[in-house]
């Protein structure tokens, strides 16, 4: 049996998300970015991929989705991308993924005194 490293850190990644933000930014209203998943929790592999949520100001947008894979641009991401009312009617089932998550830019529980 064949055993491969990650491809990259954990750092090497926060690194990659950190850098993109000032491109999210440009192409949406950003409210916040959270890593989750194993690479949040420091527990990934080789085969892991990089959960990624993304909240945006409303209104929706048909084309966040492939804004951030655009903007992101790191292999194996597999992005959660709302706009805020979106987010708000599901966010209760987000509970651990942002407890267990990294901040990457924003709030965690988000900037909801802004709105």
């Amino acid at each position: 049996m064949r055993v491969f490293s990650p491809r990259r850190s954990r750092q090497q990644v926060l690194e990659a998300l950190q850098a993109a933000v000032p491109r999210l930014r440009a192409a949406l209203p950003l409210r916040r970015v959270v890593l989750f998943g194993s690479y949040a929790r420091g527990d990934f592999t080789a085969a892991s991929d990089v959960d990624l949520l993304v909240v945006y100001a409303d209104p929706p947008r048909p084309d966040a989705f492939a804004a951030v894979w655009k903007a992101v641009g790191l292999r194996n991401l597999e992005p959660h991308v709302f706009a805020q009312g979106e987010f708000d009617a599901v966010a209760a089932g987000w509970a651990r993924p942002l407890a267990e998550g990294v901040v990457v830019y924003g709030e965690p529980d988000g900037p909801a005194a802004d709105r």
